[in-house]
């Protein structure tokens, strides 16, 4: 039960010790140097020891658990001869100040070790002691860091992060389970040896400088590295690294790795499909190209043979007019006046039916021409594909649009086409590339216009640092719910069958390859316009641009 009588008194004295103190205040600020008013200062324990005792006053069940223990604290000796020591003026000042230290110091500690209970016990749940008992309350703050302890190494040591501590000398200090089995080893066979056994020999000096340039403040090393698993087959690992100081004070790298082998092969799977699949692009434009080619070549060609066999005819009419011009040599020489006329009427009558002879000339002309419009188609089909000039290297768009044009002659039959090509300089580029690009987009424009007064225009002009290639056509355009989706691979507005939406993609990616960039503009019924913008100066290409879009 509550003592109200003891609890009202305890709070009496302890406002009437507030009230003293309050008065001393402005006293204590203005002359805090004065001895007499420091002397004074025992109003300020009278306050303190009032408040012990109105704790003192109240049950334990009353009080909050930390404020408990002070109970005993209170009711101790040394609390007691300080309350003796503040109701009675025989007590000296230096005695007074021991006895209030030595209660302030005990209740100090009693409340700082509750508080640590209760931190532990809400940060660190007890775990069960070797005869599966709860700890007891005599549960220390020693106990709580050890369980600490124990609880991060278990973490460390059950996650699947692999984490490994490296000193100065590359020597590893610290590994947990999952980076020793990353690489097939047991914790004991890498600990105090070189980290340099799990990487690739040949990049074993590398990985050396990289490691003092790290400790010495380089940058981050967060990347997708190539290790050695203890079979010595190739690994991959996602690493980060973070900087830490040992309680040897010196530098340590703690590096964190994950198995991404698995990741690595699904990529490289998933690049061979879009590779095989820009391969089927690639395809099928060279198939349609090929099929226009092939018509190209074919009214030459006819003509040609058309014109052989004329020739065949007429040399089958001039060896049949030399065999009888020989029988009338032979008849002059040994034969009778009759029949030397005979032979020269025979011979006559030949010359006024054989006619072709007269059309040698005409024949020949035209089988020349067709023999060299071939000749032309062939030289534009191997500047088109640049087989000979797989290099990056410096090459004019000019001359790649026209070679361009030339191979796709045989869509533009029934469409104008205008050339505003501006002076401008080489670029450096993948010249079979950029004349797939061009070809692409001359196609797409071609299938775009549905009327009979088709035209696409095709410009250069130097700006800047760039050279700007814009392909035009008065086509039905683009609806703008699908400008943002054009480049996407697959997207196509092609029914089934006559598109594998794969075409722009490809130019996306030859352009971005080359650091250049591509944008459309595009109006309903009016057409579109493709603007292309390729750097002069050279630049350094990805080796993946040259495994990705070298030609066949």
């Amino acid at each position: 039960m509550l003592n109200y009588k003891k609890i009202k008194k305890s709070l009496k004295e302890v406002r009437d010790a507030l009230e003293r103190l309050e008065l001393l205040e402005p006293m204590l600020d203005e002359n805090s140097s004065d001895a007499s008013v420091l002397k004074n200062s025992r109003q300020l324990s009278e306050f303190t020891v009032s408040v012990h005792k109105l704790i003192g006053s109240i049950p334990d069940p009353f009080l909050p658990t930390m404020v408990q223990s002070a109970h005993a604290v209170i009711e101790s000796k040394p609390s007691k001869q300080l309350h003796s020591a503040v109701v009675s003026s025989d007590v000296s000042e230096d005695k007074f100040q021991a006895l209030l230290k030595a209660t302030e110091d005990r209740l100090r500690q009693a409340i700082q070790a509750e508080l640590a209970k209760i931190m532990v016990a809400d940060a660190f749940a007890p775990a069960p002691a070797p005869n599966g008992q709860i700890y007891s309350d005599a549960y220390t703050t020693d106990d709580a860091v050890r369980q600490s302890e124990q609880r991060l190494r278990t973490i460390i040591d059950s996650t699947p992060l692999g984490i490994v501590i490296t000193n100065e000398e590359c020597k590893i200090e610290y590994v947990n389970s999952a980076y020793a089995q990353l690489y097939g080893y047991q914790p004991s066979e890498l600990i105090g040896n070189s980290f340099t056994m799990i990487v690739p020999p040949d990049k074993r000096e590398f990985w050396l400088d990289l490691h003092a340039k790290y400790l010495a403040g380089y940058k981050d090393i967060r990347g997708e590295w190539e290790v050695r698993h203890k079979t010595g087959k190739p690994i991959y690992i996602l690493a980060d690294a973070a900087r830490i100081v040992g309680t040897d004070g010196k530098p340590k790298k703690v590096t964190f790795v994950s198995d991404i082998s698995e990741l690595i092969k699904l990529k490289d799977e998933a690049r061979q499909s879009e590779m095989q699949l820009m391969q089927a692009e690639k395809m099928s434009s060279l198939g349609q190209m090929v099929a226009g080619v092939a018509h190209e070549m074919n009214t030459p060609l006819g003509f040609v043979r058309s014109n052989m066999d004329l020739l065949v005819e007429m040399f089958a009419e001039m060896k049949l007019l030399l065999e009888r011009y020989n029988s009338l040599r032979e008849e002059i020489l040994h034969g009778s006046p009759v029949s030397v006329a005979q032979s020269m009427a025979a011979i006559e009558e030949a010359t006024q039916k054989f006619t072709l002879y007269k059309q040698v000339d005409k024949i020949t002309q035209n089988s020349i021409e067709g023999l060299t419009r071939i000749q032309e188609l062939v030289s534009n089909l191997r500047n088109f594909s640049r087989l000979d000039e797989a290099d990056f290297k410096p090459a004019s768009l000019n001359q790649l649009l026209d070679s361009t044009l030339n191979i796709a002659g045989y869509l533009l039959k029934e469409i104008t086409v205008e050339k505003h090509y501006g002076d401008v300089p080489n670029v450096m580029c993948y010249a079979a590339q950029l004349n797939q690009v061009f070809l692409n987009l001359i196609t797409n424009a071609v299938q775009a216009i549905n009327h009979d007064h088709g035209k696409i225009t095709l410009s250069t002009a130097r700006e800047g640092e760039n050279i700007v290639v814009k392909i035009t056509d008065n086509g039905v355009g683009i609806a703008p719910e699908h400008l943002n989706k054009i480049f996407e691979p697959f997207f196509t507005t092609k029914e089934i069958g006559k598109g594998t939406g794969l075409g722009l993609s490809i130019v996306y990616k030859i352009v971005e390859k080359h650091h250049g960039k591509i944008h459309v503009e595009s109006e309903r019924g009016k057409g579109s316009t493709f603007t292309i913008t390729l750097p002069i100066g050279k630049v350094v290409a990805d080796a993946e641009s040259t495994a990705l879009f070298s030609e066949s």
